[in-house]
Order: C-alpha cells, then structure tokens, then sequence
C-alpha cells in the first residue's frame, strides 16, 4: 500500500510557534522533491546570556563508533531576536561558537553527499527519487547545555509528500507536515524521519502498544510477511519482559540498492521507540524465501526489539547520559548486546516446538562458535577490557563485536541456569531484567557493574556473582 493511497491530512505549512518557556524548538524542512538538502532551524525562548557551543553528534548511541556529521553541515547562519544574522565561528571538534543574544540557528544538511560519503548504509540518511529517510542523530545538532531541556519539533515535507515521525506516529498518515514535542535531545534525536510518495507505512498492530511498519524498497519484498513477523517478534518480546515502557513502536526498513560496491549493507539499529533495518535491495523478504529466511528476519526482529528494554531502559556506565561528539568508552557492551540478544532468544523460546532444543541450537549458533574461533589476544583480555575496545570498533572490527556480545549471552544464559536451579523453577533470568528495567525507571541511572550481581539477588533471592566473576575474566 503506497502512502499516496493512504487517507491524508493536509497541515498547514505556516512556521511553528515559538517554544514555550524552557523548551527548544526544531523545524526540519525539506522544501522540494529532488532537492539533496534539508533544512534546520533551531530556536529558543531567550537569548544567549553567554557564548555557548553548538554541537553536531559524531557519536551514535549503541553505534561503538563516529560519524562526522559535521562534514555535511552547512550554510549556518545564527540570528539575534532583532534579526542580526552571522555565520558563527567554527571551533575544534564538531562545535561552532554562538555568541551571546543569539536566539536561534539555521543550517542544512547535505544528504546525498551523506548517503555517499559513509559507506555503512545503516548509519546514513538519505533522499531518493519519491522518498525521505533520516536518523535524528545525522541531521540534528544541539545547543551544549540545552540537552535536558524538552523539545517541540515540525517537520514538513513537499506539500503532497506524506510524512511519518517515529517520534509521534500519525495514522492515517499526514501529508505536509507533523508536529510533536519529546522530553529531550536525545528522545529528538533517537528518532527517524519517513517521507515521500514511494515510502510504505502500515499500522500493524494496536496492543500492547501501537506497532508500525514503515518502509522503502528498490526490491522485492513481502510485505504482509514482514508484518507479519514483526507483530510476532514484537508481542513475543513484550510478553518476556511484562511491561511496555513506550507508547508506540516503529519497524523502519529499507532495501536499498547499493551506491557503490564499498557501501555496507545488512545491520540494523535499536532506538528509544523503533528499530531500523537497512539491508541490500537484493535481501528482502518475498513469497519465495524459505522457513529458514523467515526464521533469521523473526530473530533480527526481536533482538533489537529487545534493545528497547536491555540497554535503552536498563543499562550500564556510559549508555545514558550519553556523550554525542566522542563515542563514549563503555564497560558493559556485554550486557547490552549480549544480554539484550538473550532474552530475544528467550522471548523467542515459547514459541519454538522445542522451547529448550530452540535456546541451545540458538546458544550453538549464536555465540558458541564465536569463542571458539577467536583470536588468543582478544581471549586473553577481560570482558570489561574487551568491552572498551568493543567501545570504538564494534562492526569496524567485527571480531570485537562477536566476542562481546558472544561472551555476554553465554553468561546470561549461565546465570538463567543458576537462577532456575537454585530456585527450584521458580525464578528465570526474566524476572531479573523485570526488575531492572523497573530499578533503572525508579533510580534514573546505570547500574555499575559491580552491582549487577546484587540487583539479580534483589530480583531473584540467588546470589550470581561467581557466575559473573568467572565470565568477566580472561576465556581459559
């Protein structure tokens, strides 16, 4: 179903208001169908009282690695409440100095030299003929010190474009325009922006929350098929954590056909409220894939839907707050990715003939032969120290992000077997992450990874430390 065919709300193209008191307003405007820009506007209630920086991430929340945005940053223009316009100064690292009685900014944002530029196709925006896809993060800057503050954001597109926010999902789906307002920087730039005559949205499912699909194809693809296994991740991952800490979820996927042969395609991404998946035109989904092709889409599905609680809502030193010009040096990927990819299989289970045969084939599969073939150097260093590595060089250097994650779920799943046994069945690893999505919700921080171990106790009455300190160590 094109989003042409869909139903519209025609909204009127005139400027936003101005932010209420404390918030800070975005308008994301792309004005022409065919142009390679987009427009910013960044604007708050009252002046500058004093220089303050203005910051393009470089870092992506869960990405271990940098993207210089900045490069494709420009035409920035900063504006006094009486209209004065300069081009502010730019300064060392992705930051531009903005001097005192500035009251807000504009720039554009070079998408086709982005989608050109870098080479990981799920790390870029991009424009094609008859559609839009951008990620928060590559097109938003910030104002240092204004993360915190709550955000209203517009974005408009060609008059008769239909339009899609993850952030605030429309159905029927709007054209022109749609407006929200989210609790900060990082909820803004964790978002995606879908638009244009040949973009796809469905409305999947209504319980527990609203589920969307929203997608590009320069391939075939089954659609119904995809939805299909994206309400069945989705239902199955929320039923293994029991609480739905979000009012909305996205699907975003597109099957692309390469720029060039140096471009990346095949990973996905996590995010607050969404997923996205951009994969190479050639891989989609259709009527002729076999079980097994279903199987790995299903499982791709709930694992980063299961990131939407294990790190998003549950995470250790470095996640969150998190730090947009450098990618941050983290100490737990192992419990984000490997934890996280756990209870995607666990959630999985139940539905499996074979709930018990299901995890262990999935534990033989998944991470098993990643210790196996490892390189005696990455054995021999602790998973904290693995995990900083991992920090920067996740995908770069795959055999990080293999290992890490891979150690990871096998500690995951030692520590659900300890749990089960010492409580006779009555206790699961489950009840440990209900718990600490629920703890992080109610304390507001990370947990340090020398409570981990005490926080399971908390959850389950079964003390797991010696399980964790043993997996924390060198691999024999």
């Amino acid at each position: 179903m094109a989003l042409a065919a869909l139903a519209a709300v025609l909204v009127s193209g005139k400027a936003a208001a101005q932010p209420a008191a404390g918030d800070v307003s975005y308008q994301v405007s792309y004005a022409r169908a065919g142009d390679a820009f987009l427009e910013v506007q960044i604007a708050w209630g009252r002046p500058l009282a004093e220089p303050r920086a203005l910051v393009m991430p470089r870092a992506i929340p869960m990405g271990y690695g940098e993207q210089r945005y900045d490069a494709f940053l420009g035409e920035l223009q900063a504006f006094t409440a009486d209209g004065r316009k300069a081009a502010p100064d730019r300064e060392e690292g992705p930051r531009w100095r903005l001097n005192a009685g500035t009251t807000r900014v504009s720039y554009r944002i070079d998408l086709a030299r982005m989608e050109r530029d870098v080479k990981a196709a799920s790390d870029a925006s991009r424009v094609r003929d008859g559609y839009l896809g951008a990620l928060g993060y590559s097109i938003f800057a910030f104002v240092e010190g204004f993360e915190t503050r709550p955000v209203q954001v517009r974005v408009s597109g060609p008059a008769d474009w239909p339009v899609f926010v993850t952030l605030a999902p429309t159905w029927p789906v709007v054209a022109g325009a749609v407006e929200t307002r989210v609790a900060d920087f990082y909820e803004l730039a964790d978002g995606q922006i879908v638009m244009g005559p040949k973009a796809v949205v469905r409305r999947l499912a209504t319980a527990p929350v609203p589920l969307y699909l929203a997608g590009y194809a320069e391939g075939a693809v089954d659609l119904d098929r995809v939805g299909r296994l994206a309400v069945s991740a989705f239902q199955r991952v929320a039923d293994y954590f029991g609480t739905v800490p979000f009012a909305h979820y996205t699907v975003h996927q597109e099957l692309l056909v390469p720029l060039s042969p140096q471009h990346e395609y095949g990973m996905s991404m996590e995010h607050l409220g969404s997923s996205t998946y951009y994969l190479a035109a050639t891989t989609g989904l259709t009527t002729a894939s076999t079980a097994e092709d279903e199987a790995r889409v299903l499982y791709n599905f709930a694992h980063h839907m299961a990131h939407a609680w294990v790190p998003k809502r549950a995470y250790g030193h470095g996640y969150f707050p998190f730090q947009w010009e450098l990618a941050p040096v983290l100490d737990s990927i192992w419990f984000a990715e490997g934890f996280g990819q756990y209870a995607a299989i666990m959630a999985l289970a139940p539905g499996a003939p074979d709930a018990g045969g299901f995890r262990d084939g999935m534990l033989n599969r998944r991470f098993r032969p990643n210790l196996a073939s490892a390189p005696a150097f990455l054995k021999q260093l602790s998973l904290v120290d693995l995990s900083r590595v991992a920090s920067t060089r996740y995908a770069e250097d795959f055999r990080t992000g293999r290992l890490v994650f891979s150690r990871g779920g096998l500690m995951a799943a030692a520590i659900d077997d300890l749990i089960q046994k010492e409580s006779k069945g009555a206790r699961s690893l489950r009840d440990a992450f209900r718990f600490l999505v629920a703890w992080t919700a109610r304390e507001r921080r990370a947990f340090a990874n020398d409570e981990l171990a005490g926080l399971i106790r908390q959850a389950t009455g079964v003390d797991t430390a010696g399980v964790i300190v043993a997996w924390l160590n060198p691999l024999p």
